[in-house]
């Protein structure tokens, strides 16, 4: 690239946090949260205040960004890996070849771990890696003195939902050390464009963001669960039973705001290591050639509507947080209210660089530098969300003010109001159903399934066109659904090396060593000592032998 073009061609720079809803920033006016570095990215430029994924699960949404293609296309619809891999275009690939320097920093969830996917170099924090030397986070655990530590993001088979602390160190700690990379990887790429995807594992559970920021708000002071309570012959059948999910079957008030306390913390604490990048950005002299965007790959319901976890058509899962801030392109402080998606992102990011996309089909988003001052060219009115095959598929179209969802696995349908209703308290196609909202309904499915002719699965329909329904039955409501996922890698050691590593039961008690909102006793230990869970080591042992 000639040296006039590289001193003018805007780097990107990606921050990506994993299972953030979209009202947990300050400047969404959360009356809690404090993000002062964040709302410093929207008050520098621009808030897409009805951002979403268009799929909510972490790897579908995560290659629905970096390939800017529809789940068909890039063969990801859940947390499943296509085989053969698909021949798609991605991000850093086109920008690479296009003379930026590509970096991916933290957790990308592909697979194979490490296939590049365009990216020039890999520094990989992955949730459960499968080999300690795949993962440059914890390699570096190991050189720094903490290589004993077997769940270094939070114990997951036994309290994957369930507040606790983090055993490491706030200056090691996973959020961290992405942001103490990202700021390394700026300093040394002051002379050359670059695209940098910066990726955190958290706010996704578990939820154990280290002290002091476990402490740092106030448990009694946040507010609850928005419907909570709901009755549960209003939520899709399958989603039934998800109240009980991961040991919170009896979660109380106290524990249920100590969660949430926990959530807001983990954000904190990243908001913290962005400023940091903020920070070196502005010392570097990059601030003013670089693109920042912040947002996530899908939400938390965080136990709104008695639910938790994302893969559901719902706001707190769908709707996420999206900031992006480009001196002279975007407006400073300005709010945008059209609907955008991840898939938005690709189309930008080329658009900046002067890129052509040379793949088919041809990317569905949009720049969000299409206007001046930032935002889309053309008004969009509409949004379709999906997630899924067969069985398991269900799609969502977002059309003005205006949400309907139709699930195959049992033709479960929801149409909501959010202009009245915009926490989905009311499913207006429950009770007595109006004929105006069966009419919009019925439209919507109908344009929905001409959608999936075109966009998605042949096999979620039917000869005729029409949505197929697999009445497929809904969970046994008594069959208790844990987290059984253990750290691969640890299995993977030479016996000397598992030799030097803290007790399975000594890992469990360090993580809820200050908790008081649960006991031991209270939680799912069965199903964690089935899965080959352990308390050896410990004095609370004794739990696990009488079962």
């Amino acid at each position: 690239m000639p040296a006039a073009k590289i001193s003018a061609t805007p780097n990107v720079l990606v921050l990506m946090v994993d299972q953030m809803r979209a009202d947990a920033l300050g400047c969404a006016g959360h009356p809690v949260i404090r993000t002062p570095n964040l709302d410093r990215i929207a008050a520098e430029g621009a808030r897409f205040a009805q951002a979403y994924t268009p799929v909510p699960v972490c790897i579908a949404a995560r290659h629905s960004f970096m390939t800017g293609q529809r789940c068909a296309v890039h063969g990801r619809y859940e947390n499943n890996v296509p085989e053969p891999e698909p021949l798609v275009y991605t991000l850093p690939q086109l920008l690479g070849s296009a003379g930026y320097v590509t970096r991916a920093i933290g957790k990308m969830h592909f697979r194979p771990v490490r296939r590049h996917f365009g990216f020039q170099r890999m520094e990989l924090m992955e949730e459960i890696p499968d080999y300690r030397e795949d993962d440059e986070y914890l390699m570096y655990l190991k050189a720094n003195g903490l290589g004993h530590k077997r769940e270094v993001h939070g114990v997951r088979n036994l309290l994957y939902h369930l507040p606790q602390v983090s055993a490491i160190p706030e200056e090691h700690h996973g959020s961290a050390w992405v942001a103490d990379r990202t700021v390394e990887f700026l300093r040394a790429h002051r002379e050359r464009p670059f695209f940098c995807w910066s990726s955190w594992i958290a706010p996704h559970p578990p939820w154990n963001p280290p002290e002091p920021w476990a402490s740092m708000y106030d448990a009694a002071a946040i507010p609850d669960p928005f419907n909570y309570d709901r009755a549960r012959e209003t939520i899709s059948p399958y989603r039934r039973h998800m109240k009980e999910y991961a040991s919170m079957y009896a979660a109380t008030p106290a524990l249920l705001r100590r969660v949430r306390a926990l959530y807001y913390a983990s954000i904190s604490f990243i908001d913290h290591g962005i400023g940091k990048i903020l920070r070196t950005l502005d010392e570097t002299g990059l601030a003013a050639n670089t693109l920042v965007v912040f947002t996530s790959d899908h939400g938390e319901m965080l136990g709104d509507h008695g639910q938790w976890q994302k893969s559901v058509p719902f706001e707190a899962a769908t709707h996420i947080p999206m900031l992006a801030r480009l001196p002279g392109r975007f407006d400073a402080g300005s709010v945008r209210e059209e609907p955008v998606s991840l898939l938005d992102l690709a189309p930008t990011c080329l658009d900046l660089a002067e890129a052509k996309y040379p793949g088919a089909p041809a990317l569905p988003g949009a720049s969000l530098l299409g206007r001046k001052g930032g935002g889309l060219a053309q008004a969009r009115e509409e949004l379709v969300l999906e997630y899924g095959r067969r069985q398991s598929r269900w799609l969502c179209l977002r059309r003005g003010t205006w949400k309907y969802h139709y699930a195959l696995r049992d033709g479960w349908e929801e149409l909501y109001d959010l202009a009245s209703d915009p926490r989905e308290a009311e499913n207006r196609l429950l009770g007595t159903v109006s004929p105006e909202h069966r009419a919009r309904a019925d439209a919507m499915r109908r344009d929905l399934e001409a959608w999936e002719a075109r966009h998605g699965f042949a096999d979620s329909l039917d000869a005729q066109g029409r949505f197929l329904n697999f009445h497929e039955p809904a969970p046994d409501p008594s069959v208790r659904r844990a987290n059984g996922q253990f750290p691969r890698w640890v299995a993977r050691l030479s016996p000397a090396e598992r030799a030097e590593l803290e007790a399975p039961g000594e890992t469990v008690l360090n993580a809820i060593r200050h908790e008081t909102t649960f006991r031991l006793e209270e939680i799912d230990l069965e199903s964690f000592k089935a899965a080959g869970g352990s308390l050896a080591g410990t004095v609370r042992q004794h739990l696990l032998d009488r079962l």
